[in-house]
Order: structure tokens, then C-alpha cells, then sequence
């Protein structure tokens, strides 16, 4: 909707404010799904949670040509936005595949080029646009409500691969987690332990001004270029795609540094690579809300952006730590920050009015809560190898797989049982 909503806006007669509404409306509904979502696929597996979502978000893309109106708009939008859960679902996936020593890496890789098609979307969305109108019997109207069925066929096609091919974890089926260490009473993966954990709050609030700052940005920036520096709905779509496309490698960066810091200074590392990234995102956000030029603020965009990816990345470094029984969980619960963060800048703008002032605003926002971090992370160093690898010769399976309280865990000990 973001690379099209000049068009939008025209054939409906809106104004930029309710445009923000449906922005607002798609990350709210984002919230609620995170925060569903995290629990449910510690019960039931990430393949299954992602095919749903994904099959979910097709029906109402299929339909949005057919908005008449501002409510419509909020209404379609909003049941899209229950797509977005899918990043919990991708973390979760993550996590059960690989070692957390190595999860800022492989959250961030998975993650980064999940959000590179927010950026890829801006150049397809007009690419379509541009397709459609280049018919002489198809105007702008015309070219913007023909322009979804595409997208919609992709999340059926993707849903449908998903569950047929997926596997849940190496062992392939997943098996709902299980807390066994106090005693021989069995404790399950529970939202409510989650919601207890204070770290869990610390992280929701830096993932609020990373990735809910790219969310929002995603959301406006086309319209930012497309207003102030007069430029038509394919440029501005075009430039635009350049912020997301810097998750081809920026969030991966984010988590490979995290990795690498916890390899010298152990989670103190993890905690000042994060804080040093998302302090550098506020600094670059304020300077490029003052750019006065289209060239100059197309580079700081681009710096801009790799911060806050990397940071993006260095957050999800250090989530597979904090409750390793409940990761599906505290997934969600950050996850959900992000959007909640995107919801709160969209307010920002609402009273604000003016982008360029509403960036710089979002910018000594990040900056403050970057610094924050130095008080409030203190997480505990969950990991079972904190050091040298020995391998497991007695089992028949990689000993990397000890210490996760997830359904791999499970799978590994119905095997050697």
C-alpha cells in the first residue's frame, strides 16, 4: 500500500492523515498477532503457524481493489497487518535450527531478508502499477486496484509450500516444550512467564525504535520523497525501496557483530554492540530529516538504514537467552514491540504533520532509548557452551542440540530414551 498511496490517495480523495490511520491500523493489528501468535506456535510448531498466517493474509489482498473509502482502507489494512506475525514465527524457526551461539546470525540473516521485501515491495508494487497503466484502457485508478491480486497469489503459493515442504526442527516434527528440572514436575511453555520477565520489557522497548522505526518509515517514506521533492509515484517507490533493500546484508551484519562480541566479552557484548547500533541509528535519523537536498538525503537514508537493521540484528542476538523454554513467546512479545513502537511514531506524525520535523523528533527519541539500554539489559548467559565445543559421541544426534528447552530438546530425548 505505501509505494501506491499517492495514487490511493487521489482516487479516494483522501488526505495524508488518513493514510497515517491505515498505517496505524496495520501495525495495531500486527500487535495483537505477535502477541497471540508467540504462545500459540510454542504449542504447535512454527510450520503450521507460518502456513496460516500466510494463507490468512491472502484473502483480504485479494480484496483490496475494493476499497471505497478511509474505513476500508483501515479494515483491509488492518487484516493484513496479521501477516507481520509471521517474523515471530520465522525467529522461533530459527531458533529451533541453530545454536543460540550463533543465533544473532542466523535471526538476523532469516530476518533481515524477510524485511528486504518491504523494500522490494516498494519497486514491485509500482512495477505493477506502472504495467498496469501503461494500457491505455487502465488510468491510476485503475492501475493501483489491479495491482494487489499478484501479492495475493504469492502468499497462497508460499502457504502451500510452507506446510507441504517445511520441517519444524531437524528432527523434523515438532514436540510442544517442556521445563523437566524442577523435579519430575513438568512446567510448559506459559505467555504468562513471559509476560513476567523483566528483560522480556527491556527488549520490547529497543525493538520499538529499530524495527518499529522501519515499519513506520517504510510506511512513509515514499510519500515523504514524494511530497517534498516533487518527484512522481514511480521515483519516489523506487527510492524508497532502497531503505528496505539494505537487509540484504545490513540486519545480518547487526547479528554477525553480536556474535562476534559475545565471542570475546560474552553477553556484555552482545549488550554494547546493540546499544552502540541503535544509538548510531537516532544520530543518522536526525541528520537525514535535515537534509535539504534529494541526493544528500537518499545517502543518509541509505546510512540511516543500515543502522537501524543492524540493530534489528543485534536485538534478536540476544532474545534466544532470555527464556529458552518460552522463546516462541518472548519472540512474540518483542516481535510485537517493534509494531507498537510503529504505531506509537504514527501518532507522532499524526500530531506533528510535518515528516521532516517528525523524523528528527524519532530521532533524539532512539538516540535516548539506545542509551537507556546501558541501565536496563542484563541478561543471563543461557547458553550450555560458553566456551569450547566437545562433541557428543554417546548420542546419536549433534550435542549442539543440549541446554534448548524447545521441542528439539524433546525430539532429542524420545530418540536417546
Amino acid at each position: 500500500f505505501a509505494p501506491l498511496g499517492p495514487a490511493i490517495r487521489k482516487t479516494l480523495g483522501l488526505n495524508k492523515s488518513d493514510l497515517l490511520w491505515g498505517n496505524i491500523a496495520s501495525v495495531l493489528s500486527t500487535v495483537f498477532a505477535r502477541f497471540a501468535v508467540g504462545p500459540i506456535m510454542d504449542h504447535i510448531g512454527p510450520r503450521k503457524g507460518q502456513a496460516f498466517l500466510l494463507m490468512f493474509a491472502a484473502i483480504p489482498t485479494w480484496f483490496s481493489g475494493l476499497i471505497q473509502g478511509v474505513v476500508g482502507l483501515c479494515v483491509v489494512r488492518g487484516l493484513i497487518g496479521i501477516v507481520g506475525a509471521t517474523f515471530v514465527g520465522c525467529q522461533f524457526w530459527c531458533t529451533l535450527m541453530f545454536e543460540k551461539e550463533i543465533a544473532g546470525t542466523m535471526n538476523a540473516i532469516a530476518g533481515g531478508w524477510g524485511n528486504l521485501g518491504g523494500g522490494l515491495t516498494q519497486a514491485i508494487m509500482v512495477g505493477i502499477y506502472a504495467m498496469n497503466t501503461s494500457s491505455p484502457d487502465c488510468d491510476a485508478e485503475c492501475g493501483w486496484r489491479n495491482a494487489f491480486y499478484i501479492p495475493a497469489f504469492a502468499l497462497m503459493f508460499i502457504s502451500v509450500l510452507v506446510y507441504a515442504l517445511g520441517d519444524d526442527c531437524p528432527q523434523g516434527t515438532y514436540v510442544p516444550p517442556v521445563d523437566t528440572s524442577s523435579n519430575r514436575d513438568t512446567k510448559k511453555a506459559s505467555a504468562a512467564d513471559v509476560a513476567k520477565n523483566w528483560s522480556v520489557w527491556v527488549l520490547v522497548l529497543q525493538y520499538a525504535v529499530c524495527f518499529g522505526m522501519e515499519l513506520h518509515v517504510n510506511n512513509t517514506i515514499a510519500l515523504y520523497y514524494f511530497d517534498r521533492f516533487d518527484l512522481s509515484i514511480t521515483t519516489a517507490g523506487l527510492i524508497a525501496s532502497l531503505f528496505g533493500l539494505m537487509n540484504l546484508f545490513a540486519r545480518a551484519w547487526g547479528g554477525m557483530i553480536s556474535d562476534w562480541s559475545y565471542t570475546r566479552w560474552g553477553m556484555t557484548g552482545r549488550k554494547y554492540a546493540h546499544i552502540i547500533m541503535t544509538c548510531g541509528e537516532g544520530v543518522f535519523l536526525v541528520i537525514f530529516s535535515r537534509m535539504p537536498s534529494l541526493g544528500s538525503a537518499i545517502f543518509m537514508m541509505i546510512v540511516f538504514s543500515l543502522f537501524v537493521q543492524s540493530a534489528e540484528g543485534s536485538t534478536f542476538g540476544i532474545v534466544p537467552y532470555v527464556d529458552p523454554k518460552n522463546t516462541g513467546g518472548v519472540c512474540g512479545f518483542v516481535g510485537a514491540g517493534g509494531n507498537i513502537g510503529a504505531v506509537i511514531w504514527g501518532f507522532v506524525f499524526l500530531a506533528v504533520g510535518d515528516f521532516a520535523t517528525g523524523y528528527l523528533i524519532l530521532g533524539f527519541i532512539v538516540f535516548a532509548v539506545g542509551l537507556t539500554g546501558i541501565f536496563t539489559i542484563y541478561v543471563e548467559d543461557t547458553s550450555h557452551r560458553k566456551g569450547s565445543v566437545v562433541a557428543d559421541k554417546s548420542s546419536g544426534m549433534d550435542s549442539s542440540l543440549e541446554g534448548k528447552r524447545t521441542g528439539i530438546e524433546m525430539a532429542r530425548g524420545s530418540v536417546t530414551a
